[in-house]
């Protein structure tokens, strides 16, 4: 699993990151970052300023080593801050809320998890249940559903034989505690981290 795009002359290796030589061929879900000034004026031509390292919302530059190694540091660094930022904020996610949402609402949430073809499931320390299934994260708090009678023990029991699922147990966590830290420890995205990719 990737945050972002390098693009750069001369190959370039960051953990996490995809290296090209070509711009064309990059992998546009990504965040970019091109290397060199004469490169990005050859991609961009006038549209592109020196004074302004970033080109769109997605796209930035920087010089490379010969040209300016102080920046290209700090940029490099910048950009790496900024994709652990937003890593995983394209995956929608929806917060079962049995207190405030309208019973129609959970209904129809419920019925959407227990339906789910297949899933990877991670239950947190501090007792938030997360399942990635057909591209969405849910999210459940067992300490809410624990103030109603026996019901947190129904919900885990149904979580745990949901079809075709994964649980993701504290080995398989712990292979990723690297990967999270980066991305400030977003719990709700370990089901989608697991099931996507590696670890890097």
């Amino acid at each position: 699993m990737y945050f972002g795009n390098v693009v750069s002359g001369s190959e370039i290796h960051i953990d996490g990151f995809k290296y090209f030589s070509d711009y064309h061929s990059i992998d546009n879900d990504l965040p970019t970052i091109i290397v060199g000034w004469g490169l990005v004026k050859e991609l961009y031509g006038d549209t592109v300023s020196i004074l302004h390292k970033c080109i769109d919302q997605k796209t930035f530059w920087t010089f490379n080593l010969k040209e300016r190694k102080v920046d290209y540091e700090v940029d490099i660094e910048k950009f790496k801050e900024f994709t652990y930022n937003i890593f995983g904020d394209n995956v929608p996610y929806v917060y079962l809320d049995i207190l405030y949402s309208k019973k129609s609402t959970t209904k129809k949430i419920i019925k959407k998890i227990l339906t789910l073809k297949e899933s990877h499931i991670f239950m947190s320390e501090n007792n938030m249940v997360y399942i990635f299934g057909e591209n969405i994260i849910f999210g459940i708090d067992l300490n809410i559903i624990g103030y109603f009678d026996d019901k947190k023990e129904k919900v885990l029991d149904r979580i745990k034989k949901l079809k075709n699922s994964v649980l993701i147990d504290s080995k398989i966590f712990n292979n990723y505690r690297d990967f999270l830290f980066k991305i400030k420890n977003k719990n709700r995205l370990i089901p989608y981290i697991i099931k996507n990719g590696d670890n890097n």
